[in-house]
């Protein structure tokens, strides 16, 4: 998800770990005397273009992926592959008999550890996936929880969010068995807190200890040897890293410790604390047995809120003593102090960690990219560097993949390794012809070394190949993209894309979004800095841009070429290309006066349309002419207004149907996101384990009825590839599934899926989206279309309604004071 769509509890722990790891790493070095046993010291250091120069002498790797077995090393050189990341796991087994032989091969290579990370023990904080809803009369409710020991649950008032019982239930071979009491015939919500371990929060307390202690001692155990070059995942396989927003409390002692110890810090005395987590002393100072005592840091340090952003009840667990205090979870920053302890302790285990290694091997210590996280997404990251993760044969999805980890390391302040450490051809048929031109892509994209996933002969030979024709080449040790920052919230129509002058558009986690200029112009914001605006037009040529202080902004084509800035009363006349031009030195968006003269114009047809057939735009003329004749006192906001207003309007009258994701009028998904990347910025998001009903997880959309035309039916959406042949729609009878990929990707993730064709009958119909499997990964819907004409995605944006063809989707009715009001 895009930084700027994140909640502010994530966007705040962000914040906080940047700064934590801007100050702590300022002593971190990019160099190092690597000293093999037996052998002697050889120097090695990390260039200004991201590349790894070792003995004097770039190292731009190209070779293989291997497990860690002394047959696979034997098989891979004697395929002619001299460079290889061998996966190792953090225990030390193995690893001797796969150092021998990589070093009697002559082998250069990288550990990765790919044991799992140690990972947390605690309770899992998602009501918006682990809830049982529709309860209005006793009943038994079972419950698959795979993994959880016991489940703290709660049974409340779907209505109020009253809290009408609650209790720990064991959790037996896997099942949760809980006979539900809602008294009241009215809905109730039953919502559960598994115990378990976590499968995406690593444990920073109780076993990180033993597993750092276990990979130090497996490195001293077991001398490398001179081929060694980098060390990938210090702490070993996991889903995330620091920097997310929490969905598991953790129940070590150390952590509460930790916590404890950051509370009264921050807060100094237990009346602040409660202030600011929204609690009432009174109920937390009646403690066990009903003995009046007062509270202590150490009690606020073991409670566990039971709400996420959308979904839950306003109370703290303790689950040392299973009770539950009231607060209100609309004010308290309970999650934001718990996030803030989760992160800094990953930081400190990352700090203290990677130095560990290195003191005994000193090479580079390097993490896979997992997301914007906070390990690598600061300006001075303890790590040595980024290891990318690319997939496909084609540019856009290399770069898609790819772009994210050359983003991050291109936004430190010191020196970094980056290296692709897996790159997934995807099994393509035309892989091998097509590897010169992906590692050409690769590189092009800034990594500086490849590590190919290649599980077939005639693959690892032709990367062999490959390495052999480059290995003379050294040129990319002297260069690096230039980097173009886009916000992740305006991925389409900015995309991950080589730009003039040797720049790269790269998606970055920085606030901003998209702007709308009309058919002709595109645009975003971007608030990274000072701020900055980028423009770019389907038909080069000079442009007049009205701003109200137009001396104020400054221009930069990528290209170095003069834009030609000619500034007037309102305006400023500049050249615009297909290319972005970027403005800085002003918060006022940059609106081109065709863009208002074609928006005007659109109007006018559109009001004429809906006239025509009696449709009720007189609230849309009537803000039109305020927008318009605010126009030249205030560009930017007065344009802004009138786009809103153009899509409102548009959905009056044209003959598709525009239907909100998040705005369902049933569903038991999981909740309502807010996405600023997404339409509406909304979306609605299903995430949850728990196997559905019989009915299965469902969203229900009414829909008006406007033409009796077949019509195609699109969804826009968010969903994983393992699980898009568990989505359906349902509609007047039929069901539609996906029939193919996703087309015009946009923001974080999401894209179109034509769903099928069908035909209704009447003047008003439902349409149901389906899911009938869990999963613990997310599908998120954003929109879903319904329309009688072609459609071509154009990523968040519905089709324009000035471009569709007049249909008379509501049959004219006497209107009094309009000609024509006594037609039938």
């Amino acid at each position: 998800m895009p930084y700027g769509s994140l909640p502010k509890v994530r966007r705040s722990l962000l914040a906080v770990a940047f700064v934590l790891l801007a100050g702590s790493c300022l002593a971190q070095r990019r160099d190092g005397t690597y000293k093999a046993s037996g052998g002697t010291g050889v120097a090695w250091s990390i260039n200004d273009h991201q590349t790894l120069i070792w003995d004097g002498q770039p190292y731009l790797p190209i070779g293989i992926r291997i497990d860690g077995s002394a047959d696979s090393v034997k098989a891979a050189k004697a395929a002619g592959v001299n460079d290889v990341i061998v996966d190792l796991p953090a225990s030390g087994a193995g690893w001797n008999s796969v150092f021998e032989a990589l070093n009697a091969a002559k082998m250069r290579f990288l550990i990765r550890v790919n044991s799992l990370a140690p990972m947390a023990k605690g309770f899992a904080i998602e009501p918006q996936g682990y809830r049982v809803s529709g309860i209005s009369k006793k009943q038994t409710v079972h419950l698959e929880l795979q993994g959880a020991k016991s489940a703290f649950v709660v049974l409340a008032n779907k209505n109020d969010g009253q809290i009408v019982a609650s209790s720990r239930v064991p959790v037996s071979n896997g099942q949760l068995v809980y006979d539900a009491n809602p008294g009241a015939a009215i809905e109730h919500v039953l919502l559960v807190y598994p115990e378990m371990t976590s499968i995406e929060q690593p444990d920073f307390w109780d076993a990180m200890d033993a597993h750092r202690d276990s990979l130090l001692s497996s490195l001293k155990r077991n001398p490398a040897g001179a081929g060694l070059r980098g060390i990938v995942n210090p702490l070993g396989r996991c889903l995330s890293l620091p920097g997310r927003e929490p969905r598991f409390v953790p129940t070590s002692s150390y952590f509460r410790m930790e916590f404890r110890n950051y509370l009264e810090d921050k807060y100094k005395n237990v009346e602040a604390l409660l202030r600011t987590w929204s609690m009432k002393s009174s109920d937390l100072t009646v403690l066990d047995n009903q003995k009046r005592m007062t509270a202590t840091f150490d009690q606020f340090a073991r409670l566990i809120p039971l709400w996420t952003e959308t979904r839950g009840v306003g109370a703290m667990l303790d689950p040392t003593t299973d009770k539950v205090y009231t607060c209100d979870q609309n004010r308290s920053k309970a999650w934001d102090d718990i996030a803030e302890v989760i992160n800094a302790a990953g930081e400190r285990r990352f700090r203290r960690f990677v130095p560990a290694i290195r003191s005994i091997d000193d090479v580079p210590v390097i993490q896979d990219w997992l997301g914007w996280a906070a390990p690598y997404e600061t300006p001075r990251p303890i790590v040595d560097g980024i290891g990318m993760r690319a997939f496909g044969t084609s540019q856009s999805s290399l770069t898609d993949s790819g772009s994210r980890a050359t983003s991050s390391i291109l936004r430190w302040s010191s020196h970094g390794w980056l290296v692709t450490t897996d790159l997934d051809l995807g099994g393509s048929p035309d892989a091998l012809s097509q590897l010169p031109l992906v590692l050409d892509d690769i590189g092009s994209l800034g990594a500086k070394g490849v590590f190919v996933h290649a599980d077939t002969p005639a693959l690892i030979k032709a990367v062999s190949e490959e390495a052999a024709k480059r290995s003379s080449d050294t040129s990319l040790s002297t260069s690096s993209p230039l980097p173009v920052f886009f916000p992740e919230n305006a991925y389409n129509p900015a995309v991950p894309q080589r730009l003039p002058g040797g720049h790269w558009w790269l998606p970055c986690p920085a606030d901003g979004d998209r702007i709308d200029l009309g058919s002709l112009f595109f645009a975003y914001r971007l608030k990274l800095d000072s701020g900055t605006v980028a423009i770019w037009t389907k038909k080069p040529g000079r442009y007049r841009l009205r701003f109200m202080t137009p001396r104020a902004p400054h221009f930069q084509t990528l290209d170095g070429s003069d834009p030609e800035a000619k500034v007037s009363k309102n305006a400023v006349e500049v050249t615009l290309t297909e290319f972005p031009l970027l403005i800085t030195g002003t918060d006022e968006l940059p609106i081109p006066e065709v863009s208002f003269i074609e928006t005007v114009d659109r109007f006018k047809s559109m009001f004429a349309v809906g006239q025509k057939y009696w449709h009720d735009v007189d609230q849309e003329e009537f803000s039109f002419g305020d927008y318009v004749a605010g126009f030249d006192r205030n560009p930017g906001g007065c344009f802004n207004q009138l786009r809103r207003l153009y899509w409102k309007l548009g959905l009056k009258i044209a003959p598709y149907t525009w239907l909100e994701g998040e705005r369902t009028s049933e569903t038991n998904f999981s909740e309502v996101l807010k996405i600023p990347g997404c339409a509406a910025s909304g979306a609605l998001s299903l995430r949850t384990p728990v196997p559905p009903g019989a009915e299965g997880y469902y969203a229900v959309y009414p829909l008006a009825v406007k033409t009796k035309e077949n019509q195609d039916v699109w969804m826009a959406a968010k969903i994983p590839a393992e699980r898009r042949s568990d989505v359906s729609i349902t509609v007047g009878g039929q069901v539609l599934r996906i029939e193919g990929e996703p087309v015009s990707l946009y923001g974080s993730g999401f894209g179109w899926y034509k769903m099928g064709t069908t035909r209704f009958a009447g003047s008003m119909s439902k349409l149901r989206v389906q899911v009938d499997t869990p999963g613990t990964s997310e599908i998120v819907i954003d929109t879903i279309l319904v329309t009688p004409e072609t459609f071509r995605p154009n990523g968040v944006n519905p089709p324009d309604p000035a471009s569709f063809r007049a249909i008379n989707i509501k049959q004219p009715t006497k209107k009094k004071g309009r000609k024509g009001s006594g037609a039938p």
